[in-house]
């Protein structure tokens, strides 16, 4: 695929510290529809709103809105990028104030051929801890690809029809994310990935039919949703996949079920009944 052994990058390790925002944490709960308590412990996926990988000068910004690749990530010759998932493990709450630390490490690089060519994921193991002590494990899979054919104009068409819940599932919640929410979590997490913002770009340049609603706000939503409906459980692992992308305006149906004691399937439900993110939640019997 590249001249540049990518193998190099793994191994490598990058360390950064922050203060944990009970200020940041309140604004996403109110993003959530919740009451925001600065004094709260984090959401267990809290940590999202710190460490951002876009938090660097303009000019080290590559063309999608993205840090250029090429510093610590590995330069991967393909343009186009999107987080193919998660494995989350929860050791211990984040509390508003406490110093925390992530580690990342490149754990794997690792080329493959799909149906629409060339794929490179690269595997980043976040380890961090809340003063000094471990707190969240997160394994964070990001997806490389080629760039997509655009016709000329734009490739923008209106959000899919709604579709009926799915059945067998034991609680259902739906939610709509528009464009101000995907610019809020945007803001938040100080993600400059155009595709989220930039109607033009992602439907001109990157062929999408409208704003791609983020990988992580979907997860969140759908944790949040379980927690919603399981408010005594501890939640100790959280996995999450992608598997189609979802866009703004769009009704996500968010289901979830025991499978067995301790241990929940989770789905986010584009329309027309496919699943954008299948999920795993582990609760501490």
């Amino acid at each position: 695929m590249s001249e540049t052994n990518l193998q190099d990058w793994v191994g490598r390790t990058s360390t950064a510290f922050e203060t944990a925002d009970g200020e940041r944490a309140a604004r996403l709960a109110t993003l959530l529809g919740h009451d925001g308590d600065p004094a709260a412990p984090l959401f267990p996926l809290g940590h999202w709103l710190h460490f951002s990988e876009d938090d660097v000068p303009m000019s080290d910004l590559g063309a999608d809105g993205h840090t250029a690749l090429g510093g610590f990530m590995p330069p991967v010759p393909l343009p186009r990028r999107m987080g193919a998932g998660s494995k989350l493990e929860f050791h211990a709450p984040i509390l508003p104030g406490q110093t925390i630390e992530r580690t990342t490490t490149i754990e794997s690089i690792t080329e493959k051929t799909g149906s629409t060519g060339p794929l490179c994921f690269v595997v980043l193991r976040h380890e961090i801890t809340a003063d000094g002590k471990p707190a969240t494990t997160d394994r964070h899979t990001i997806v490389y690809r080629e760039a997509t054919s655009v016709p000329e104009g734009s490739a923008a068409k209106p959000p899919r029809p709604d579709s009926l819940a799915p059945e067998g599932w034991d609680w259902t919640r739906s939610v709509r994310p528009n464009e101000v929410m995907l610019f809020r979590y945007s803001a938040l997490t100080f993600n400059s990935h155009r595709i989220h913002y930039d109607h033009p770009y992602v439907t001109e340049v990157e062929g999408y039919p409208g704003l791609v609603t983020h990988g992580p706000l979907t997860a969140t939503l759908l944790l949040d949703a379980f927690k919603s409906t399981h408010p005594e459980a501890a939640v100790t692992g959280y996995r999450f996949t992608a598997k189609s992308p979802l866009f703004a305006n769009e009704q996500i149906h968010l289901v979830g079920r025991e499978t067995e004691p301790g241990v929940h399937e989770l789905q986010a439900v584009a329309p027309g009944g496919k699943t954008a993110i299948a999920a795993t939640v582990v609760t501490k019997s």
